[in-house]
């Protein structure tokens, strides 16, 4: 299997985790973060060691056909709209929300400022690129260890059919999470509304951030 070559924008827990897993499995991973020398990518270089690229956004954009936005929401707008034409023709998995930072979990009341997806802003900057919404509907624990008593969590998703679903599928699968597609990116609002119904039972009833996760069952 040909390595994929995956631009991880940000540098917290999330893109840290699923970055690891990736780099196991063989994966080309560039992180692209704001400031290099900062003492959290600091921190991130000596946990991922020299084999990882880590650099502004535009050299890990670069490196790479596949993106995953994992910076808070409040700044996925500036950086969507300065890197642009970087990010056109690509594959993109948007995992971030649109939350005000720690409150939601704090306060135990949605915190959003709207929609808590970028759509609307990719679709305006980046209207040749294949999005994808998925990785945002669990905090970093879930993508840690995806197993729950013997059972495989499922990671819900939304995008457009075809050769590149199949990519996105394999690094969910590569997590460890069982893909499961809800439709095209008309059903965004069905993904980001697993985020709630996690965090409502997660969070709000205090049960704890890494154990809960969701599973459909079949006959």
């Amino acid at each position: 299997m040909e390595p994929l070559h995956i631009a991880i924008l940000g540098a917290g827990t999330v893109g840290n985790v699923l970055g690891n897993k990736w780099i196991y499995v063989g994966h080309k991973i560039a992180f692209g973060v704001k400031d290099p020398e900062s003492e959290r990518v600091q921190s991130l270089r000596k946990d991922l060691g020299e084999h990882v690229f880590i650099g502004s956004p535009a050299q890990a954009l670069a490196r790479a056909d596949i993106v995953l936005l994992a910076v808070p929401g409040s700044v996925v707008r500036e950086l969507i709209a300065e890197h642009a034409q970087h990010l056109d023709h690509k594959i993109i998995i948007d995992a971030t929300n649109q939350l005000v930072k720690g409150q939601t979990e704090a306060t135990k009341q949605w915190q959003a400022t709207g929609a808590l997806n970028s759509l609307s802003t990719l679709q305006a900057y980046v209207p040749h690129a294949q999005v994808y919404r998925a990785f945002n509907s669990y905090s970093w624990e879930t993508f840690a260890d995806p197993t729950y008593q013997g059972v495989q969590a499922d990671l819900f998703y939304c995008g457009p059919e075809g050769e590149k679903q199949a990519i996105v599928e394999q690094l969910i699968s590569e997590i460890g999470l069982n893909p499961v597609k809800l439709g095209d990116l008309d059903q965004i609002e069905v993904v980001d509304n697993i985020l709630r119904l996690w965090a409502t039972i997660a969070l709000f009833q205090d049960k704890g951030r890494g154990n809960i996760a969701l599973k459909v069952l079949t006959r």
